[in-house]
């Protein structure tokens, strides 16, 4: 089954997912948020996927909401069913046992600036922007921006870009610790698949507990985040990753993991 507002495709253990609707800026919608569920289902249950990117065609990563529908009058029920709707796949992409890196290549705006944030690594193009810009319309952040915001930035910054509503560049960003790195616009696609590739090639299933019990740090207290790593880290020791991982230390060598 095909796609009609996001393009997916494979080279080697690394899936990108493109936002596709450049001529209205990949703006999210019902149709969108369920493709990218399913692409990021899918991206979970094949075992030679390692790493998937997120980015957007065009100039804009995505602008987020369609402000065209929000013209339209509808029940306080019709609009959380819609929000539902879309926004199933944020919890897809926090939870995807596999790293995610968002290469923000433009604009990042409202529900776009969300995708990024959901993502495990961000890369962004010295053009890019990012907004919360929700408080413009009378409303607040969505797609699970205000968790992912705040988490990044920490409360203090997450209020300022929340409640000014403000743009930022891509620099600033950095400096937030909002993303982790600013490349040259013509470099972004290229850093971000050798960046991609680095994490397809590692243990996936390490990564994918590493990534789960950090997300769940902010809900657990030390010492029982201290046993889950510890029983965690027992069941790894079993893992055929483990065993190449330490023969390689010892053979003075890259290790060839299976994400077995």
């Amino acid at each position: 089954m095909g796609y009609e507002t996001i393009l997916v495709k494979k080279e080697g253990k690394v899936v990108t997912i493109t936002l596709n609707r450049p001529q209205s800026l990949n703006f999210l919608d019902p149709i969108m948020g369920g493709e990218l569920e399913r692409a990021l289902g899918d991206a979970e249950k094949d075992e030679g996927v390692g790493a998937v990117v997120v980015t957007g065609a065009g100039r804009a990563f995505s602008a987020g909401g369609d402000v065209k529908f929000m013209k339209e009058d509808h029940t306080a029920h019709e609009f959380y069913q819609r929000m539902e709707s879309i926004t199933r796949f944020i919890r897809s992409m926090t939870c995807l046992p596999k790293p995610i890196v968002a290469a923000v290549n433009g604009p990042a705006v409202g529900g776009g600036c969300s995708i990024a944030l959901a993502a495990d690594m961000i890369l962004a193009a010295e053009t890019a922007t990012f907004a919360e810009a929700f408080v413009r319309i009378g409303l607040i952040p969505d797609c699970g921006g205000i968790f992912l915001l705040s988490r990044r930035i920490g409360l203090t910054r997450a209020k300022d870009l929340v409640l000014t509503g403000r743009t930022i560049d891509a620099r600033e960003a950095e400096r937030m610790g909002m993303i982790n790195r600013v490349v040259p616009a013509e470099a972004l696609e290229e850093e971000t698949r050798k960046l991609a590739q680095e994490l397809a090639a590692g243990p996936t299933m390490a990564m994918g507990i590493a990534k789960r019990l950090l997300n769940q740090s902010y809900e657990s207290d030390f010492d029982a985040l201290l046993r889950l790593e510890n029983s965690h880290q027992a069941l790894l020791r079993l893992t055929e990753d483990h065993r190449e991982g330490v023969k390689a230390f010892f053979e003075k060598r890259k290790p060839q993991f299976k994400g077995r």
